[in-house]
């Protein structure tokens, strides 16, 4: 409860900071619009978000080093940048 909390607030300060710094001309902020969405989905969807990361901790097998899963995602694209730059 503290992490949702602590995280629906963050992005309503963010939300506020965006709408308060804004120029105001356009009609709409949409960092404002995008920090109060966050904050919506932290505080009214947060048992999915648990229920996804739980799934994720289920489904990880064991092994000897603990990648990232974005590391694991990114890696590929990664190593592919680095042999396009190095060939140049």
């Amino acid at each position: 409860m503290a992490r949702r909390l602590f995280f629906t607030v963050v992005s309503l300060v963010m939300a506020a900071a965006a709408f308060l710094s804004a120029d105001a001309s356009p009609d709409i902020n949409l960092f404002g619009v995008l920090f109060l969405f966050f904050g919506y989905l932290a505080w009214f969807h947060w048992h999915d978000i648990q229920a996804g990361y739980a799934y994720q901790a289920e489904r990880r097998e064991q092994s000897s080093t603990s990648l990232p899963l974005m590391l694991v995602r990114l890696g590929p694209m990664l190593i592919r940048e680095l042999v396009i730059r190095k060939r140049r």
